[in-house]
């Protein structure tokens, strides 16, 4: 049977690829493909359930923590609050809520159940691995997908298994994308799987707030063919608002209860790193890109420039790919309003994993120029260096998962917050009240009220006693017995023990003020760490018991 070239499923007998006259067996390919996934799930559940639990905190962010703490109090019937003093909503909702039910099912000690949590994750992220191998299969080869399938699992599926909203991130918008190629969704199918893939453009919303700019860009695509349509324009029109209501049904209702029970829209999270409507200087969110957020904006860039030229040129797609190329340049569009949004609004904390959907970009649209290099015609002779090229991929994997993993424990603050919660855990009273900036780590495993000074899962309130200069009257109204420090950058009289007080502020980023000072003075020292680097400064982990 004559095959298309590059064509989809439809296209192209399942399991066979013409090699110089020989059928080469896909199955085989896929196989592997299976096996890979198999061993980044095996093995990165090897190193959380047997791994100490300070190696663990090597590659989990502090910030994760605050999820799983809100999680065990919302499950407890404490309601959404970090500390059990202040309500608060500064955390993604999607990833929350799927937390809360985990929490009620089974109570651990915190150690198990961040274990717990980071299992599931791997869960999550292999189903969305097996999701975009089925999807993508649909339109390339499955050596073309096993290529695709590497980067993935290399540089989405292994970063995104960090106890934050990533998982259910990457999770979603791999069911996003598996879904449309289904239903052909820029085609001319039925209205009601469009409404079903707007509702799941909602929940990748709720995954990660910033990823609004998705949806918009879909509706504004699909408004946009709508309009070039005579024929059935109409119709088209319909597909689109279903996609619109599918989103607006799943993000309004938590936007309303937002406004309605924090007094914003945006949680307070959001409020603080983000200067809208002002501009904030664009080389902060530069800084923070990283390698693989800079490639897959580039990326990006390159596919949106790409496909706006070959709209100019050609208007119909002739070898099966409408869906996947329809997809690759919405997301793209949609990577680069992100990346602008971040480049004159965002101005602090602004972390990696912001940029995990770059990468899963990048992971999925190489597809195209590999499938054309790596093409029938030309695979007798490039065989060897499609399989080089494979075992390459492998090999930067590996090692960067390695890297990853084998982080000194020294070189991460983390393992530092977790012996310190340890210690407050078994030598302060039940009802101590803490008070710290980044108190994630601490907060989680300490089990004591810790309320977090820099404000991200804090409320306004908090803010407002920041700006009105009255930072030693809300700690002695909030009850707090002891201030914890985790850094202190630049004091190496602090880090060596030899200083006799400490003056500390905090800042207000939602008002960008100071507050006043409290005064730490080193007879306050109940704790005390050995060194370790924060970065390129060395320093120590502090609690100092203060009266308020």
């Amino acid at each position: 049977m004559p095959i298309e070239e590059g064509g989809g499923a439809r296209s192209r007998p399942r399991g066979v690829l013409p090699v110089d006259g020989r059928l080469m067996n896909e199955q085989r390919v896929s196989k592997v493909s299976y096996l890979f996934i198999a061993a980044a799930f095996l093995f990165l559940l090897f190193f959380f359930l047997r791994a100490g639990m300070e190696r663990v905190l090597t590659v989990i962010p502090d910030d994760a923590a605050y999820y799983f703490k809100i999680a065990e109090n919302a499950s407890a019937g404490e309601g959404l609050t970090f500390d059990r003093i202040n309500r608060t909503n500064g955390f993604q909702p999607l990833w929350l809520a799927a937390l809360v039910p985990v929490y009620r099912a089974y109570h651990g000690t915190p150690e198990t159940m961040c274990r717990i949590v980071l299992v599931l994750q791997l869960v999550a992220l292999a189903l969305a691995a097996l999701l975009l191998n089925a999807a993508l299969a649909r339109y390339f080869s499955r050596r073309t997908v096993l290529v695709s399938l590497l980067l993935f699992l290399s540089f989405v599926f292994v970063p995104a298994a960090n106890g934050m909203e990533s998982a259910v991130l990457v999770l979603f918008l791999a069911l996003a994308f598996y879904a449309g190629s289904r239903a052909d969704a820029f085609g001319r199918r039925d209205p009601k799987r469009e409404l079903v893939l707007g509702i799941l453009l909602g929940l990748v919303v709720l995954s990660r707030l910033d990823m609004i700019f998705l949806p918009l860009v879909v509706v504004a695509a699909s408004f946009a063919s709508a309009l070039r349509e005579r024929v059935e324009r109409r119709a088209r029109l319909v597909r689109t608002l279903c996609v619109a209501a599918g989103a607006a049904a799943v993000v309004i209702p938590y936007l309303v209860y937002n406004e309605t029970s924090f007094g914003a829209v945006m949680p307070i999270s959001g409020l603080l790193k983000s200067s809208f409507p002002r501009f904030s200087h664009p080389a902060y969110a530069l800084s923070t890109l990283g390698k693989r957020g800079w490639a897959g904006l580039l990326l990006a860039a390159g596919y949106a420039a790409y496909s706006l030229v070959r709209f100019r040129w050609t208007r119909s797609d002739t070898d099966g790919r409408r869906y996947y190329r329809s997809a690759m340049t919405v997301m793209a569009c949609a990577i680069l309003l992100h990346f602008i949004h971040a480049l004159f609004f965002m101005k602090w904390a602004v972390f990696s994993w912001h940029y995990v959907p770059y990468v899963f970009f990048g992971a999925v649209v190489i597809c195209e120029p590999i499938e054309r290099f790596f093409s029938p015609a030309s695979l007798k002779r490039m065989r060897a260096a499609y399989w080089i090229a494979v075992a390459a991929i492998v090999a930067v994997g590996c090692l960067a998962v390695f890297r990853g993993l084998s982080r000194p424990i020294d070189r991460a603050w983390c393992p530092a917050a977790y012996a310190a919660a340890r210690w407050a855990r078994e030598n302060t009273d039940t009802d101590a009240v803490f008070a710290m900036k980044d108190a994630g780590t601490f907060g989680y495993f300490s089990e004591r009220r810790v309320i977090n000074l820099d404000g991200v899962v804090n409320n306004l309130g908090y803010q407002a006693a920041l700006k009105e200069r009255n930072l030693r009257g809300y700690l002695a109204i909030k009850g707090v017995g002891f201030v914890v420090q985790h850094a202190f950058w630049d004091r190496p009289d602090i880090t060596k023990g030899e200083y006799d007080s400490l003056a500390v502020s905090y800042r207000s980023h939602r008002y960008e003020c100071d507050s006043d000072s409290i005064l730490l003075p080193k007879a306050g020292e109940v704790y005390r760490s050995r060194p370790y680097f924060d970065g390129p400064y060395e320093t120590v982990f502090v609690i100092w018991k203060i009266r308020t």
